[in-house]
């Protein structure tokens, strides 16, 4: 019987998913659909007369975790449905997605609470980062440390790219004794990937690299999202991004004693690379880790906003632009410009012949959520004189995407600049990388090598707001988590090689 239980796909009453995992369907429910959950919990349960033992033990199962019997049944046609069972916007509780008119299955794309619409094979990984979002540390886990005796402190020094000079090319004068600080040379990160010269990853480091050339044609729900073939976004939703989100002034004492007057935005979270950075270090499981210019601002996206994952993205690149005060920051002076701005900044820039083609691919963005990508981001860009550098990588039957990728990036981080540099973390003065793969954007902000030979990449993503636990590490650098926090909030920060084989195409865009 225990062989046919876990053979069994279990589904969800409320969206398409499925899942031979009873743990993670429940997870599912609970993340996605809590709200219908307690209004189901109150129906009446199943007569149970003619039910296999399967059955019975799946709804002996499901009555002791709160679940309706009707998630555990639900062909059986002597089970009652629910009263709350009615789909939700863009949803549908049957098992074959519903076709379009565009001849797409609509069904694969479900809502979620959080407003986005996600393909149904994501749902799972996507409330687990949801659980993410609410991570935070109590009591011992987050102690007040004051600086001067913070264990952090002298490792702090080593986030910089400032290197002694005694430290300079000594791999290469291959000195019988380490450095006088004790610290050994460590591989580079590309090194540590890349492994031996007989390594499959070494013979195609950089033979899955492609321009992705061919003929120009209007894209569909594949490459634009679930709302590739709409007009205009709904008027609520275009009021909501003219609003803005929420801005709060605050006063408050500086380092000279002076009132400072500091704004606070509500998607935005500065400050945060520092405390991955510190985190990185803490954690044993890393052996070296690389991270951007800490001028890089996280920014999410506003509630039932849905997939402007791109903009939001674009946002972040423009943070440390502004931040950092190289060229081209001088067109961000006031605040971010709008997800609304952007389109309208795309659309100039096609005007202009760059990466025209996109007009054509889409059909036109503005005042439409058609998701955007890597060539979009790319003539925002360019029109503006910033300069950057766009390439895309694809899986070929010898050749892995992700680890020709994964090197790249690697390569990115770890250069001549730092292939000197001995410290375990080092926070350089790059910019942030903006990553696509197929449906989702995201925000390279780091990359670490593990003891065990991976490599995690660390982003920002802009679907979710980072932790509690986070947003308080940043506001108050003083203080350091112990135990298992530094994996734990890592986490959600972290998309490592698990992650990536499921996409067989990225793209890279690199400001210069």
């Amino acid at each position: 019987m225990a062989r046919e239980y876990q053979e069994q796909r279990l589904r969800c009453p409320f969206c398409p998913f499925d899942s031979f995992d009873f743990d993670v369907l429940d997870q599912h429910v609970q993340h996605v659909h809590g709200d219908r959950r307690d209004d189901n919990h109150k129906n009446p349960q199943p007569e149970q007369s003619g039910l296999s033992d399967f059955e019975l033990a799946q709804l002996l199962a499901f009555e002791e975790a709160g679940l309706p019997s009707e998630l555990a049944l639900p062909d059986r046609p002597n089970v009652p449905a629910s009263n709350g069972m009615e789909s939700r916007e863009g949803a549908t509780p049957s098992s074959q997605p519903p076709t379009s008119a565009h001849g797409q299955s609509e069904g694969q794309w479900v809502e979620c609470i959080c407003g986005e619409r996600v393909h149904y094979l994501e749902l799972d990984a996507h409330s687990d980062m949801h659980a993410q979002e609410k991570l935070s540390i109590e009591g011992d886990d987050l102690p007040d440390i004051e600086a001067t005796e913070q264990p952090l402190r002298d490792v702090s020094s080593s986030f910089s790219t400032n290197i002694p000079k005694s430290l300079r090319n000594h791999n290469q004068l291959q000195p019988k004794t380490p450095p006088s600080s004790g610290k050994r040379r460590i591989p580079s990160l590309k090194e540590v990937f890349l492994g031996s010269p007989s390594s499959p990853k070494r013979k195609s480091a950089y033979s899955g690299v492609s321009a992705q050339q061919g003929k120009t044609r209007r894209l569909g729900r594949a490459e634009l999202g679930p709302y590739a073939h709409e007009h205009q976004m709904p008027g609520w939703l275009r009021r909501m991004l003219e609003e803005g989100v929420k801005v709060t002034a605050t006063n408050r004492i500086g380092s000279d004693g002076a009132l400072v007057r500091v704004e606070t935005i509500a998607n935005e979270t500065p400050d945060l690379v520092p405390v991955l950075a510190r985190l990185s270090h803490l954690d044993k499981s890393v052996e070296r880790a690389f991270y951007c210019s800490p001028h890089v601002r996280h920014v999410c996206k506003m509630q039932r906003e849905g997939g402007f994952c791109g903009y939001r993205n674009i946002q972040m690149l423009i943070t440390y632009i502004r931040g950092a005060g190289v060229n081209g920051s001088k067109h961000f002076r006031e605040r971010l410009p709008s997800i609304l701005q952007i389109q309208d900044l795309i659309e100039e820039a096609w005007d202009k012949g760059i990466n025209s083609t996109g007009r054509v691919e889409t059909g036109g963005i503005r005042l439409t959520r058609k998701y955007i990508g890597t060539p979009e981001a790319q003539a925002l860009f360019t029109s503006l004189d910033i300069s950057c550098e766009a390439t895309a990588y694809t899986s070929t039957g010898n050749v892995d995407a992700a680890d020709t990728m994964l090197c790249a990036v690697c390569e990115y981080f770890d250069d001549d600049r730092t292939k000197d540099n001995v410290d375990k973390v080092v926070i350089t003065e790059k910019p942030p990388i903006y990553f696509q793969h197929q449906g989702h954007s995201m925000t390279i902000v780091g990359v670490e090598s593990r003891v065990d030979g991976g490599v995690n990449l660390v982003v920002f993503d802009p679907m979710f707001n980072p932790s509690p636990a986070l947003k308080k590490l940043a506001m108050a650098p003083n203080t350091s988590p112990k135990g298992s926090a530094p994996e734990k909030l890592l986490k959600a920060h972290r998309r490592g090689e698990k992650y990536l084989e499921k996409y067989r195409d990225f793209e890279l865009l690199k400001l210069k």
